[in-house]
């Protein structure tokens, strides 16, 4: 049932609209003509999920990085993949923490410039290790810069991770990462506008107890020509051989117990002669002694041989192998 006002209700609500404390009906605020225009033609929301190509490079990156970082450091290094988004240029650059080593490369042949961001903490943890420390000398941050040995370091360091990321991109297209140089400070590392648009992959990177990240910021207008290439994503990728895995599969079926029975020969007989047999009756067999016979593994037929005897045991001397579909 509606609920109906009151004739006290109703005189409040008049008044009031009459004080200008109740707008009226047609007392609308006229709608803003400033209003931006959508365009139904391009495609939006973030880019990197229109590319499901760039998380296949970005996990095969993860597996190769904690591999060679762990072989040129000489310790356990742990690398996942932390995030990937799409963001404007200078958003990207205002959440660097400060310091770090800001890398400027290269994706030949493709155009423009990228940037490879080591946080600082995981820079003087390489440079602990280079130098015959464990990686987990404390350093306070603020204010500190970077050496000459420790950019010399820093850069063996960069070109060990654009290894990597040249090889991770090989199975979907060629490039060549090629190390322009390395900068401290974000204003000499503009390689866009602050409002272009840009594909940023973060790793994070363990080594012992201490943690940090790696991040990769590269421009989303050079990858349009690869766009067909990276909407294949897992469908386009070949897989390479894992031969670890492949070791581990042999070992264990190596180990593996299987059964092997041999038919010695086949006789038909009647019903008849079944009920009349007795003990020391003989069955003739349909092969003859020196027929080859048939090797069974698990119950499927594998092999022929011929019987015979080996250190007093009965044996069967394989002969040949059954091709069988």
């Amino acid at each position: 049932m509606p609920k109906i006002l009151s004739q006290e209700e109703v005189d409040s609500l008049l008044k009031g609209i009459d004080e200008g404390k109740i707008g009226a009906p047609g007392d609308i605020a006229e709608e803003s003509r400033d209003l931006p225009r959508y365009d139904f033609r391009k495609e939006h929301g973030p880019v990197h999920q229109r590319m499901p190509g760039l998380s296949v490079i970005q996990e095969r990156f993860t597996s190769l990085l904690a591999t060679s970082l762990s072989a040129v450091s000489g310790t356990q290094v742990d690398v996942t993949p932390a995030e990937m988004a799409s963001v404007a240029f200078g958003e990207f650059v205002r959440s660097i923490p400060l310091p770090a080593s800001l890398n400027l490369f290269r994706m030949e042949p493709l155009r423009g410039v990228s940037l490879l961001v080591v946080e600082g903490a995981l820079v003087f943890a390489f440079v602990d290790l280079f130098l015959g420390g464990t990686g987990q000398r404390h350093v306070k941050l603020e204010g500190k810069s970077f050496t000459p040995i420790e950019l010399r370091i820093i850069e063996k360091i960069v070109k060990v991770l654009l290894e990597g990321l040249e090889q991770a991109w090989s199975e979907t297209h060629k490039l060549h990462m090629v190390f322009v140089r390395s900068e401290i400070d974000p204003q000499f590392a503009e390689i866009a506008r602050p409002d272009e648009l840009m594909v940023v992959s973060r790793f994070g990177m363990e080594i012992g107890k201490l943690s940090g990240q790696i991040m990769i910021c590269t421009p989303f207008a050079p990858l349009e020509p690869l766009r067909g290439k990276l909407r294949g994503g897992f469908r386009r990728e070949t897989l390479g051989v894992d031969e670890t895995w492949k070791k581990y599969i042999e070992q264990k079926i190596g180990e593996l117990k299987v059964s092997v029975s041999c038919t010695l020969g086949h006789s038909r007989l009647t019903g008849r002669d079944l009920l009349e047999m007795k003990v020391h009756d003989v069955i003739s067999m349909e092969q003859r002694p020196d027929d080859p016979v048939v090797v069974c593994v698990e119950g499927v037929p594998k092999f022929t041989g011929h019987l015979g005897a080996f250190r007093q045991n009965k044996a069967i001397r394989v002969e040949g192998r059954l091709n069988r579909e």
